[in-house]
């Protein structure tokens, strides 16, 4: 696998969440839309999608603007060449080479087993305080 798409993956991405919302804008380059509508659309939770744009929008995959007097953000895909072609290097490492599908899992498997082995450790440390 590319070691960019790697990095996505670890950096950006970080869940099956991000992943899908990676491959959404990359199946749909002229979206322009709020996290909620882009949650709509990908049948995911708002406020996991909101924290995705903001990794991608922080990261410059993305460009965010306020809409309505501030009341609204709507995320673009950022019109960086280099952006479209990794994100076309993702679409085709995951939907099109089952062995780096594979390893994409894998990848997202482990960063959520780690995220809820931290989580735990914190909560038992906050029980212990109690």
């Amino acid at each position: 696998m590319d070691p960019r798409v790697y990095d996505y993956i670890e950096q950006v991405a970080q869940s099956v969440v991000g992943l899908d919302v990676a491959l959404f804008y990359q199946a749909n380059p002229g979206t322009f839309d709020t996290a909620a509508g882009v949650a709509l659309r990908t049948h995911r939770d708002v406020g996991e999608v909101e924290a995705v744009l903001a990794r991608m929008t922080e990261h410059g995959f993305l460009e965010s603007f306020q809409r309505g007097d501030g009341r609204y953000i709507c995320y673009a895909l950022a019109k960086d060449p280099h952006v479209w072609n990794l994100l076309c290097l993702l679409s085709e490492a995951f939907l099109d080479r089952p062995e780096s599908r594979k390893e994409i899992v894998r990848i997202l498997m482990r960063r959520q087993a780690e995220l809820t082995a931290a989580r735990r450790a914190a909560q038992a440390e906050e029980d212990s305080r109690a």
